[in-house]
């Protein structure tokens, strides 16, 4: 099968875990003996030096009056749509607030701005109008676009060259935003309902995302199949170092967003303590909320047990993930979640919130809702006071993630394609 796919993250082009997928699905596919065509913006980097096997890399937007990797980003990749005019509801007892209006200028939109540009709406224009162009010269059977930046361009090329199209769903902006009302013309929300509605296949990271899908944009359950992500390569650390003399570590790594919970982990991390003092708590991310939680922690009498690092380097955090005892997710919504998998490698216990698409392939994982923040507690105080049980924890979930491979991921992601083309015929003369 010649596949075209369409991606804006690629190695070493990468701002989060939609490069890494990127990467492991399409060089998967290639190793399954398709012919691979990749087309990503243009972004300044060294070119591969030993370009893979099957892979023909194709840039976008590659002239000098055009790239995506200037400062100043407008828009957010993993932005929220404006809140409507009128006042929203009052938020439930114990649920984080909403995020301020500012959040698509976030911390992380400004540590991601050299990869999504000056003006992502722009970019994104010019994205789909060089497709049609760039791509001429080249046959494909099949198109296989991620995340609601390539969208547009997967749709033009499914009219312009009638080729069916399978749009992959990494993350919604229901999740980053919990709005699940349509947003107006040109607003995130649109461009992903009408790519979806329009696609001859879809596949989403997690079944929790599946669902969202069904839910929110009326899909077809049918027409949706789920890909998860594959565990990240690497040497597994021991699990049963020595103990920290200083205290166990609880360690949580992302943004500092309304999505990701960080206000229920705080909350409870002022019960662990109550319990275990020694324990400590370490935040590695930047975002919006992050003054918010210091003032939060700082408020519940525990700033000195709290750390908030920032952004820091990848050396950095590996070295967070061997040191921690636990692991902590508390996201609200989280289609799938790399991070506790990283924290797996590194010998840490995952404990998960029951709102992320991670559990379906981590399922020895304990679990907790978000707005928990006394099971939360629990989960975590368990962990740091049974040694046993914590490595136990460890090992099963380590079994779990040796079967998570990019290979298996492929062979899904290969018969989602195979039933877009088989479908494609009625859908793009109707």
């Amino acid at each position: 099968m010649k596949v075209l796919v369409l991606g804006w993250e690629y190695p070493p082009a990468v701002a989060g875990g939609l490069g890494a997928a990127c990467h492991g699905l399409t060089t998967a596919l290639a190793d399954r003996g398709h012919e691979v065509v990749l087309c990503t913006p243009a972004d300044g980097t060294p070119s591969d030096t030993e370009p893979y096997p099957g892979i023909v890399r194709v840039p976008l937007g590659s002239d000098a009056g055009f790239s995506p990797f200037h400062p100043g980003a407008l828009l957010d990749p993993y932005a929220v749509d404006p809140a409507p005019e009128r006042a929203p509801a009052a938020p439930a007892p114990e649920t984080e607030a909403d995020p301020p209006a500012e959040s698509s200028a976030s911390s992380h939109a400004r540590s991601a701005r050299k990869l999504y540009g000056a003006d992502l709406s722009a970019a994104i224009q010019r994205y789909s109008r060089e497709a049609v162009t760039a791509l001429a010269g080249h046959d494909f059977d099949v198109i296989h676009a991620h995340d609601w930046m390539t969208f547009p361009a997967a749709l033009r090329l499914r009219f312009a060259r009638r080729r069916p199209v399978c749009l992959h769903v990494h993350s919604t902006v229901i999740d980053r935003g919990g709005r699940s009302a349509p947003g107006p013309v040109g607003s995130i929300s649109a461009v992903e309902r009408a790519g979806l509605r329009t696609a001859d296949r879809v596949c989403a990271v997690s079944g929790y995302t599946r669902d969202l899908l069904v839910r929110e944009y009326r899909l077809d359950p049918g027409r949706v199949s789920v890909v998860h992500n594959a565990a990240p390569e690497g040497v597994m650390s021991p699990a049963d170092r020595p103990r920290d003399p200083a205290g166990p570590t609880v360690l949580f790594v992302g943004r500092l967003t309304r999505q990701k919970g960080v206000g229920f982990l705080i909350r409870a991390a002022a019960r662990v303590l109550e319990s275990s003092p020694d324990a400590r708590f370490v935040v590695m991310g930047e975002g919006e909320d992050r003054t918010r939680m210091i003032e939060m922690a700082a408020a519940l009498g525990i700033g000195r047990r709290v750390f908030f690092a920032g952004g820091v380097s990848s050396a950095l955090r590996d070295r967070a993930y061997r040191e921690a005892s636990v692991f902590v997710l508390s996201s609200v919504s989280e289609p799938f979640g790399l991070t506790p998998l990283e924290a797996l490698r590194g010998g840490a216990a995952p404990v998960l919130s029951d709102a992320c698409g991670v559990r379906e392939v981590l399922p020895s994982a304990p679990v907790s809702p978000p707005w928990d923040a006394a099971g939360l507690a629990a989960q975590i105080v368990a962990l740091l006071t049974d040694e046993e049980q914590r490595l136990g924890v460890v090992a099963k979930c380590r079994s779990e993630l040796e079967r998570l491979t990019w290979a298996e991921s492929a062979q899904t992601l290969e018969a989602a394609l195979e039933q877009a083309r088989s479908t494609s015929g009625r859908r793009i003369s109707g």
